[in-house]
């Protein structure tokens, strides 16, 4: 089995995207909202600064308390709108707060995630508008090492707004025969794709058995291992895969370090038009 290298393959993007936005005249500017103080959403976000100081592009944490109101946070996000280029909403939101709602507050040509409502619905209508990063890094792990979807049958775990659904609709479009799995469906009939890409937010949830004997594995989960010290895994059971699939994206290392990137792919699209 060959693993993807999504680390060497963001560095590598990063520096051609470091040498576009040294040639800018005026660099861009993000926006990081964070709503409360979740542990891991503080890691997130500290690998995103870190990024974005390596691209030399300007910008700032905003952060509220975890007891905001929605009428305060549409206020604040009045201010962050018309001061910078691109804005991320660090999920997940308070409870009392509607994930989409607070999303939807950012405005559509500043929505570097991709997450909005109006973001999705130009997506899904085959419009020019930003690809979500997650969605993105897979489709770079597909064209870097030269993935063919066209004809293949292609098995996506999970159709969430974030992920799931967006990337069907595009793998689609590059004429793959799909399959969609979520938790009304469950897995079965997994194992007769070609390729498989994983969302669910599921530790360890498809194991070899699901798996189709040379097939190629994205694993886009991230999850704690609660038997190892909170070490990251995926989605998908690496146990016993070695000489079962073809290709698979590891995690930590697969995924992850390219949907920071893409992030910052995005807002420098907001230069580029």
């Amino acid at each position: 089995m060959q693993l993807m290298n999504g680390k060497e393959i963001s560095q590598k993007l990063t520096e051609i995207l470091k040498d576009e936005i040294n040639k800018l005249t005026k660099k861009p500017t993000l926006a990081i909202v964070q709503i409360g103080d979740n542990f891991a959403s503080n890691k997130y976000i500290q690998f995103k600064m870190n990024k974005a100081t390596e691209l030399g592009v300007n910008k700032k944490l905003f952060k509220f308390s975890e007891t905001i109101s929605f009428k305060e946070i549409k206020k604040e996000m009045e201010y962050i709108n018309e001061h910078y280029d691109g804005i991320i909403i660090q999920l997940p939101v308070p409870s009392h707060l509607d994930k989409r709602k607070v999303c939807d507050l950012i405005e559509i040509d500043k929505d570097v995630d991709g997450l909005t409502t109006k973001n999705l619905e130009k997506l899904y209508s085959n419009q020019k508008t930003f690809i979500p990063a997650t969605v993105k890094s897979v489709l770079t792990l597909l064209d870097v090492y030269e993935i063919e979807v066209e004809g293949k049958t292609v098995g996506v775990v999970g159709q969430s707004d974030l992920v799931g659904k967006p990337l069907s609709t595009l793998l689609a479009r590059r004429g793959a025969i799909l399959s969609r799995y979520d938790k009304e469906t469950g897995i079965s009939g997994l194992e007769n794709n070609d390729i498989v890409i994983v969302a669910t937010g599921v530790a360890k949830l498809v194991k070899k058995e699901n798996l189709k004997k040379g097939s190629i594995v994205i694993d886009v989960g991230i999850n704690q291992d609660q038997d190892n010290l909170g070490k990251p895994i995926g989605d998908v059971d690496p146990d016993g895969l070695d000489r079962w699939v073809s290709l698979m994206s590891p995690v930590p290392g697969g995924v992850g370090p390219l949907t920071v990137f893409s992030l910052f792919d995005n807002l420098i699209e907001t230069k580029r038009k």
